[in-house]
């Protein structure tokens, strides 16, 4: 997939999911300045030498946020009560767990429910240029095929 059309799908992401819902003014954030980073410096914010787990937040706003995030290891079992997750795949080979209920879960705040078990959930096999939508309060896990890492990038719009 091309950077463009990557981007522009992107830009679609963040959108708001119902046309009818309330939206802000126009231009009330300040607008994110021009960035390019090439392909190295990506490259290292989503792959560590040591083989731990990384994540990098590149846009932060209140309503919205992009994040990259690689992992080579499983998650635990986490929902978020107020943000749609849209995921795109990039690289390696993993799985999301998702649906079902988080057996002795915790909330940590802000409707953020951490741990636990998840049971009940749905199954899928993840590859490069796979699409998720995750909506809010859906339990889901994340798992990276053993001996791979797997890399997507993460736009979350608050609910």
């Amino acid at each position: 997939m091309t950077y463009r059309r990557f981007w522009a799908l992107a830009a679609l992401a963040v959108l708001p999911l119902d046309a009818s819902a309330q939206t802000a003014a126009p231009h009330t954030q300040p607008p994110d300045a021009f960035v390019y980073q090439p392909a190295a410096e990506v490259e290292a914010m989503t792959h560590r030498s040591d083989g731990k787990p990384q994540s990098k937040i590149v846009i932060d706003h209140e309503s919205y946020f992009v994040e990259y995030v690689t992992r080579v290891i499983n998650t635990n079992a986490e929902a978020h009560n107020h943000w749609y997750d849209y995921i795109h795949v990039l690289d390696g080979e993993g799985s999301i767990t998702y649906g079902g209920t988080q057996d002795g879960a915790a909330d940590t705040g802000n409707g953020e429910i951490r741990g636990g078990k998840l049971v009940g959930g749905k199954f899928q096999i993840l590859k490069p240029g796979d699409r998720l939508v995750i909506p809010p309060g859906m339990p889901h896990i994340f798992t990276a095929t053993q001996g791979h890492t797997f890399t997507y990038l993460i736009f979350k719009h608050k609910a």
